[in-house]
C-alpha cells in the first residue's frame, strides 16, 4: 500500500504539472484580433457554396451568413489582401442579426470589430447598413429601374 502511494503521488504531480503548463500554453497561443473597419456584402453561405444541398440542410444552419469583403481598413490603412475574401462572424449577440437569417442577405454593411486573420473570422463590435446612392440600382439591378433579365 505504501509503495503504491509512493508511485501514485509523483505520477499525479507530473500530470498536474503537464495540465497547468498546457493551460498556460493555450493562453499564450490564443489568437489576438486586429481592429478593423470592413465594408462588404452579407451573403448566405449555403446558397453561395452548395445551393443544391439546401433541401438536405438543417433549417437552423441553412440561413448562416458571412461577409464578402469589398474594403478593409486597419490602423495602418487599407488591408488589400482582405478584399474579395470572406469573413465568418464570431457568433455573439452583436453579430446575430448579420450571422443568422435572410433579412440582411444581399445587403452591404460596414462592420467594426476584431479580425482574426488565421481564422478568417470577424468579432463584430458594431455595424451599420450601407445605404446605396441609387436605391433603384440596389433593388432592381439597373440604373434605368428595369429589372435585369
Amino acid at each position: 500500500m505504501k509503495r503504491g502511494i509512493v508511485v501514485f503521488l509523483p505520477v499525479c504531480m507530473v500530470m498536474l504539472g503537464v495540465c497547468v503548463s498546457l493551460g498556460y500554453a493555450q493562453d499564450e497561443a490564443a489568437p489576438k484580433g486586429v481592429s478593423v473597419t470592413v465594408t462588404g456584402v452579407n451573403y448566405c453561405l449555403l446558397d453561395a457554396l452548395a445551393k443544391d444541398k439546401a433541401g438536405d440542410a438543417n433549417p437552423n444552419y441553412a440561413v448562416l451568413n458571412a461577409l464578402r469583403v469589398q474594403e478593409a481598413l486597419g490602423a495602418d490603412g487599407a488591408i488589400e489582401d482582405l478584399v474579395g475574401k470572406t469573413l465568418h462572424y464570431v457568433p455573439t449577440k452583436e453579430s446575430e442579426p448579420l450571422l443568422v437569417g435572410q433579412e440582411n442577405q444581399g445587403l452591404s454593411f460596414t462592420v467594426r470589430g476584431l479580425w482574426f486573420k488565421d481564422a478568417c473570422a470577424l468579432l463584430v463590435e458594431s455595424y451599420e447598413e450601407e445605404v446605396p446612392t441609387n436605391w433603384v440600382e440596389q433593388r432592381f439591378g439597373s440604373k434605368s429601374g428595369e429589372p435585369d433579365p
